[in-house]
């Protein structure tokens, strides 16, 4: 593999977008890599100095990879190479049954539904004398997690002997812009927290806030292993993208890095560069939805590429394939990319018809449950109104339904384009 950096495509829609926009704004010579490919032999004989694995489904990867793509990612780690995880990708290294046992650690269990809300800027403390962070830095920086998981050590007796995992920042309280779903924990008062506490035993602040690990490292053979819960490749997000430009250079330290910066991206102010009447039609058609959705209440625009909504709303579902196919939009047209689209670029607008016509009624039928639930003190979802949601969206958290398969094709596509 000529490039020093291979990333991991499969099932990371947006997070495998944003890493691979990331690494372009720093200068970065990277290539994308599908579990076939590793299961195939993609990371021996030349193999990347490092393999980055963006966010999305742990789970899914795991399962594309299947046994060979296993063994061959540790063996590659085994043999001297480098994994960062981030997120997603944090996942997907540990041990557990769906994992690959490259950290001994595992994931920690949700202590209550909260913890699944967070996302935006947190405060982290800094290990002193860490190599894994930029050593002329302030040891407390703010970066972002997106509905971040979490790390637990296993128990004392199962810890094999020499493995050290070290935390390379922890928690250490929320930043300006956190939200905990629709909630701007972030920008809340400490005294104002302190009353919904002990007025109505309303507690907002998850205690993983304070203290847990949100990046972690460690060696698995010759090789090593950084896993951050922290988005470094954020656009417009000086602090952690410099650190994560600090990352790269350590992980190959003859490749060229030539910038410190992710610039903030607007998706809708991209210049079109694969002019594609399939793509602009959706992309049109997703703008009324969202709209309807905003109106609706149940959605908000919380930045260019991102919205907010409202708990159960399937607001990433949308953000996902918004960005998916701006991104594509963006990006010039390859040959491999053409053929692919000339083939699903049909089927995609048909499907993707359906789903627009679909959710013109959803949203306002949403909001109307959600009254009528109100005034008439129903529990519950309607189950008709449950029942569509699950054909559009899947089953919770999402990523599934018709929205799912759009977003595969959009996959296929950007895969396409990147390479």
């Amino acid at each position: 593999m000529a490039a020093p950096f291979a990333v991991l495509w499969d099932h990371s829609h947006l997070w495998g977008l944003l890493l691979c926009r990331g690494l372009a704004a720093l200068g970065v010579d990277f290539a994308p890599v599908t579990c076939a490919a590793v299961a195939g032999g993609a990371l021996a004989g030349d193999p990347p100095r490092a393999l980055l694995v963006p966010g999305g489904f742990a789970r899914r990867k795991f399962a594309a990879l299947g046994p060979a793509g296993v063994a061959a990612i540790r063996g590659y780690v085994a043999d001297g190479g480098t994994y960062f995880g981030v997120c997603g990708g944090c996942g997907l290294a540990l041990t557990h049954p769906e994992g690959l046992a490259l950290c001994s650690w595992t994931r920690r269990p949700f202590a209550d539904r909260l913890e699944h809300l967070v996302s935006g800027h947190v405060r982290l403390a800094v290990a002193e004398e860490t190599p894994f962070f930029p050593a002329a830095a302030p040891r407390e920086v703010e970066v972002p997690v997106w509905w971040p998981a979490g790390f637990v050590p296993p128990p004392g007796e199962q810890r094999a002997a020499g493995d050290a995992v070290s935390v390379v920042a922890a928690y250490a309280g929320a930043g300006a812009d956190l939200m905990l779903a629709d909630i701007a924990l972030g920008a809340m008062p400490q005294g104002l927290l302190g009353a919904c506490q002990e007025r109505f035993g309303l507690t907002l602040t998850p205690e993983f806030l304070d203290g847990g690990a949100c990046v972690i490292a460690g060696a698995f053979g010759r090789g090593r292993y950084v896993l951050s819960h922290a988005h470094l490749e954020t656009p417009d997000s000086p602090r952690a993208n410099a650190w994560l430009a600090h990352l790269l250079r350590l992980f190959a330290p003859e490749a060229e890095i030539a910038g410190e910066a992710v610039p903030a991206w607007d998706p809708a102010g991209e210049p079109e560069r694969f002019a594609d009447p399939h793509l602009g039609a959706v992309r049109r058609d997703l703008e009324s939805v969202i709209s309807a959705g905003i109106d609706s209440r149940l959605l908000l625009q919380r930045n260019a590429w991102l919205l907010g909504w409202r708990p159960g709303m399937p607001g990433f579902s949308l953000s996902n394939l918004a960005a998916m196919l701006a991104g594509a939009a963006a990006l010039p047209p390859t040959e491999a990319a053409l053929d692919y689209w000339r083939q699903a670029g049909p089927e995609f607008a048909r499907l993707a018809d359906g789903f627009a016509r679909r959710l013109e009624t959803f949203f306002p039928a949403q909001r109307l449950e959600i009254t009528l639930s109100l005034v008439e003190r129903r529990v519950g979802i309607e189950p008709n109104l449950a029942a569509e949601r699950r054909e559009l969206f899947g089953a919770s958290p999402g990523g599934g339904g018709l929205c799912g398969q759009l977003a595969e094709r959009l996959d296929g596509l950007l895969l396409r384009l990147l390479a």
